[in-house]
């Protein structure tokens, strides 16, 4: 399939198709438009044209990551930010998709660099408000279901799930015991969110068998570690030092299988 010249594979037509899906789904349990996300995707489709036509000098294309950019950004800010800090959180990030490279690939998952960046200056908290939707009542098990083929898409479905598991081991270990709770904790909501459409972000993951899993559980535990210590924005500091580690590993030429 392509569009506007650009091949669309199916780890991007998934994630766009769910990304859209969980943010009608939670707008409608919330009664919101989220003009946020609409505004982040649009921005960041705009700001990779920009870079990608007058720096780069590439052919006129579609923007799909930069659209997956913008509506992660969206979808973790808070759904009422401010347009400025949606516009400086997808400036940073798509800066960084071709400016913060190693290997030519970029460093950072950029949407979480973004976050990460425009959230702490304009004093809002990550919202990750269409996340409510994989727990929605009726819901919460097909969609994580569809979430388990986007990660699928992406060759990444190691890396999540043993993100998941860990973190579940670490939720019974440190008080909720074998229960309903702690399953869905670890399983439902945020948790899926993240494991399954920002964790598994193929440029900035590994691509090895045995590399995804240590990066799964490498990224469980300092997640844990940060959320219990009751560190501010723990998911998207935690990926970003994961991003880190990854690079510095890939620096060094090292190869998992």
């Amino acid at each position: 399939m392509k569009l506007l010249n650009r091949p669309i594979g199916k780890m991007y037509a998934w994630s766009i198709g769910l990304l859209a899906f969980l943010a009608v789904v939670s707008g409608y349990e919330l009664r919101i438009i989220p003009f946020s996300l609409i505004f982040a995707a649009v921005a960041c489709a705009a700001i990779d044209i920009g870079i990608s036509g007058l720096y780069k000098k590439y052919k006129l294309r579609l923007p799909v990551s930069g659209i997956i950019t913008g509506m992660i950004i969206g979808s973790v800010a808070p759904f009422n930010a401010s347009l400025l800090l949606i516009l400086v959180a997808s400036l940073i990030a798509i800066f960084s998709k071709y400016f913060i490279t190693l290997k030519h690939v970029n460093i950072f998952n950029p949407a979480t660099l973004g976050l990460i960046v425009a959230l702490p200056l304009f004093g809002a908290s990550d919202a990750w408000w269409t996340s409510t939707s994989v727990s929605a009542y009726g819901l919460a098990v097909p969609i994580a279901a569809v979430l388990v083929i986007a990660a699928y898409e992406s060759r990444r479905l190691r890396t999540a799930l043993s993100f998941i598991a860990v973190f579940l081991v670490l939720t019974m270990a440190f008080g909720r015991a074998l229960s309903l709770s702690a399953f869905e904790t670890a399983l439902l909501g945020l948790n899926c969110f993240f494991a399954l459409l920002m964790l598994t972000e193929p440029k900035t993951s590994p691509n090895g068998g045995n590399a995804q899993i240590i990066y799964g559980v490498a990224v469980a535990l300092m997640l844990f570690a940060l959320a219990h210590s009751g560190i501010a924005y723990a998911y998207l500091i935690a990926l970003l030092v994961g991003n880190v580690a990854y690079a510095v590993y890939r620096k060094r030429g090292r190869v998992l299988p």
